[in-house]
């Protein structure tokens, strides 16, 4: 601000020019330089709006071909199913290799191994969200994922409880049921209150509004990936019990957990083997015996 009138200060000094003059000879400068300064000013923001336009466009892209994805996509069949299925993780490093899975209705398979063995990665691998993954996948229709975090929609209850659905496709005694059913009886009244249920809900809580969830739509097929593993045994065995219900006759019950309190739920157990990348059908009883 100073610089234009050292500059003009002379010619001001000598009486060539009046004040007035010389206030204008100081505004074209400031607007020169706020005009140069642009590219300087909002080279951030640009930087930001591009990479923000990058990944929209790409995830456009997707969705107009979504042939052009990398990863496997699970066909719909009667039963689960899986043939020389090979997952890895992003630097390449292989957690299954060419594995042969299969889930016939009844069954109820509890998948085990140490930590970073790759169980929830292989749960996104037969879902089809896990771009590092081939081979063959055949998954019902009927089926829904629990996430040990669930996410819900910023909105009233009804539409976290019913995400991806509308909440208008269920009754209002259908939402307060599956809410009583999963041990949340007091967020029965809450069903029009509006809030971000992942900030104001406990990891229980949480828990227990995507168990409700299930409860409400009621699959034949359920992929449980450590869901219950912020709740309390008496809890957690009481929901348990309930998903169990809900599939019997109808699909089965896959489930990752690391308590051994959930293994009487299940009859077969899936074992990963990080270090020769493989994975190992068993029966229950016999990993028991063993």
């Amino acid at each position: 601000m100073v610089f234009p009138f050292i500059i003009a200060a002379p010619r001001f000094l000598s009486g060539a020019i009046q004040l007035g003059e010389l206030m204008q000879i100081a505004s074209a400068f400031d607007r020169v330089q706020g005009s140069l300064s642009w590219l300087v000013d909002n080279y951030a923001d640009l930087a930001a709006w591009r990479a923000t336009t990058e990944r929209l466009s790409g995830f456009e892209a997707s969705l107009a071909d979504p042939s052009g994805a990398v990863g496997l996509q699970p066909e719909p069949a009667a039963r689960l199913s899986a043939r020389d299925l090979s997952v890895a993780l992003p630097d390449g490093r292989p957690l299954l290799t060419r594995a042969t899975l299969s889930v016939t209705v009844g069954q109820t398979v509890l998948i085990s191994g140490p930590s970073g063995a790759g169980k929830s990665t292989l749960l996104r691998a037969l879902a089809g969200i896990w771009p590092w993954a081939q081979g063959s996948v055949h998954l019902p229709r009927d089926a829904m994922f629990i996430p040990q975090k669930p996410y819900f929609p910023d909105g009233p209850l009804r539409d976290a409880l019913a995400y991806p659905e509308r909440a208008s496709r269920y009754g209002e005694a259908e939402l307060r049921r599956a809410l009583f059913e999963a041990e949340l009886p007091a967020l029965c009244q809450r069903l029009d209150e509006a809030g971000a249920w992942n900030a104001r809900l406990s990891g229980g809580e949480q828990q227990r509004l995507a168990i409700a969830r299930v409860l409400l739509k009621r699959p034949a097929w359920v992929f449980a990936d450590e869901a219950t593993s912020a709740l309390d045994s008496r809890t957690e065995d009481l929901l348990y019990q309930r998903l169990r219900d809900i599939v019997r006759g109808r699909g089965a019950l896959v489930s990752i957990a690391h308590k051994s309190s959930l293994e009487r739920f299940h009859a077969t157990r899936w074992r990963l083997d990080p270090q020769q990348a493989q994975i190992r059908a068993e029966s229950m009883e016999a990993a028991t015996a063993a």
